[in-house]
C-alpha cells in the first residue's frame, strides 16, 4: 500500500511539472582564455607584487546540465539548473626576477547553479555561481610540468576550493525534444586559493575568463 502511495505522489508531481514547464539535460563545453591576478599581502617577507605580470592561458570543460524549465509565456521561459562536472584552471605569471612563466594548473570538480531567461524562443541571458574544488593539476615552470595530486596539492595550498560567479549571453533554442545553445561567458574565480610555499607572505590567485559556451540538449518539450 505504501509502495501505491509513494508511486502515486511521484506520478502525481510529475504531472504537474509537465504542466508548468519541461525537464531538460545539457552538455556544455565551455572554452575561455583567463587573466589571472596576484593578491599579495607582505607579513615579513620579500615578494614584490611589480614582479609578476599576468598571462593569458587556455581554459576548458565539460558539464553536464540538469534543468528544469518553467514557461513563463509563449515567447518566455525561466530556466533553473545545475552545472556538474570538470573544469580545468589556469593561473599563468611572468616573474621578472628570474624572467620565466610560472603556470599553476587546477583539474577541478564543478558544482554550481544557475538561472537563466529565454526570450522569443531564441535569446537567452543567465547568471550563476558555486565552487571548484581541485583534485589534481600541475605547476609549469621553464620547460619543467610538476604533477600534484589531490595530497600534494593540499600540502601546497590551503582552501582547495575556488569560488565562481558566471555570468552568460546568447542564443539557445528547444525547438522539440533537442536542442543547443551558443552563449558568451564573463568568469570571476574568488581570491581563496592560497600558496603556502611563500610564507611568511600571503598569496592567493583569482582570475577573469572569458570565452564561449557550445552546448546541445535533450528535453521532454516535444512529449
Amino acid at each position: 500500500m505504501k509502495k501505491i502511495i509513494i508511486l502515486f505522489i511521484l506520478f502525481t508531481s510529475v504531472k504537474a511539472f509537465s504542466q508548468l514547464g519541461f525537464f531538460s539535460l545539457g552538455y556544455i563545453l565551455p572554452l575561455a582564455g583567463s587573466l589571472p591576478q596576484y593578491y599579495i599581502e607582505n607579513h615579513g617577507g620579500i615578494l614584490n607584487k611589480n614582479s609578476y605580470e599576468s598571462q593569458s592561458a587556455f581554459e576548458i570543460g565539460f558539464l553536464v546540465q540538469p534543468a528544469y524549465n518553467f514557461i513563463l509565456h509563449e515567447y518566455a521561459i525561466l530556466g533553473l539548473g545545475m552545472d556538474l562536472g570538470y573544469y580545468r584552471d589556469a593561473y599563468r605569471f611572468i616573474n621578472y626576477e628570474d624572467r620565466q612563466k610560472y603556470t599553476h594548473i587546477f583539474d577541478s570538480l564543478n558544482i554550481g547553479g544557475y538561472i537563466e531567461g529565454l526570450f522569443s524562443n531564441i535569446f537567452m541571458i543567465g547568471f550563476g555561481g558555486g565552487v571548484k574544488v581541485p583534485l589534481g593539476g600541475s605547476y609549469r615552470y621553464d620547460y619543467i610540468i610538476e604533477s600534484l595530486n589531490y595530497s600534494r596539492l593540499k600540502q601546497r595550498f590551503d582552501d582547495i576550493v575556488i569560488p565562481y560567479v558566471k555570468f552568460l549571453i546568447g542564443v539557445k533554442s528547444f525547438p522539440a525534444i533537442s536542442g543547443f545553445s551558443l552563449s558568451f561567458y564573463f568568469n570571476y574565480d574568488f581570491p581563496v586559493i592560497k600558496d603556502i610555499r611563500v610564507s611568511p607572505d600571503s598569496v592567493k590567485f583569482s582570475s577573469i575568463d572569458l570565452g564561449v559556451q557550445i552546448g546541445i540538449y535533450i528535453s521532454n518539450l516535444g512529449y
